[in-house]
């Protein structure tokens, strides 16, 4: 019993791993910062019902030059199992939206998950990710899409045919909520390479493939 629960947290950390909105979709600015906080998480099969994993994150994006930015989260869900969790990176932005050219967003970072217990044979894992968005105004907001391609550096002890990269394409709609408070709505295939009908968490996949996942983020812009 015990090494089904460690095989089912890190399963579910597996898909959680991407588990937040993407909000790098405009640069912020030389010097600006913006702040969101990101909940959602893929849909499960619990209570007899399907209802989206509480996945929360935390994060800043600082604009170190008008087409750069640096990017950090904190997960706070992953302290539930006794698992520190956060993400640094930088985006870079080498084309902005003109009528039906999109912004493109290329974005390199790294996801360290560090054990809080005592007495673990494994303490840290890490997880080296690039993501592609692309993005359009639409009415009053952004219509986007793209994709994040996750590199395990460890290979779980688990599943000796585990994948080697985990594809998770992605797509959603930026509302503002005004001059500087924006609202993301968001769906994205998790891990859309990986089999997971034979997973202990049951999740909802396409054709026995990955899961779908629902995020929401609240963004905020300080100028």
């Amino acid at each position: 019993m015990k090494k089904l629960k460690i095989i089912s947290i890190l399963i579910l950390l597996t898909i959680l791993i991407s588990c937040a909105a993407h909000t790098n979709l405009q640069p912020v600015g030389k010097n600006n910062i913006d702040a969101n906080l990101s909940i959602g998480g893929p849909v499960i099969k619990a209570f007899g019902a399907r209802i989206p994993v509480p996945y929360a994150t935390a994060g800043v994006n600082y604009g170190i030059r008008d087409n750069v930015d640096l990017n950090g989260n904190l997960h706070l869900l992953s302290a539930a199992y006794k698992l520190f969790g956060c993400d640094l990176g930088a985006t870079w932005f080498p084309v902005l939206n003109d009528h039906s050219i999109p912004t493109i967003g290329l974005q390199a970072r790294l996801l360290t998950m560090a054990s809080l217990k005592s007495g673990v044979d494994s303490r840290f894992r890490f997880y080296p990710s690039v993501s592609a968005s692309s993005a359009w105004k639409l009415g009053g907001g952004i219509i986007y899409t793209g994709a994040d391609i996750t590199v395990p550096i460890t290979s779980p002890d688990y599943d000796d045919d585990a994948a080697s990269v985990i594809f998770s394409p992605f797509f959603g709609y930026r509302w503002n909520l005004g001059k500087n408070t924006r609202l993301l709505t968001e769906i994205k295939w998790n891990g859309a390479n990986v089999q997971t009908h034979q997973l202990a968490v049951e999740y909802l996949p396409v054709s026995n493939y990955g899961a779908i996942t629902t995020l929401f983020a609240i963004e905020r812009s300080f100028k």
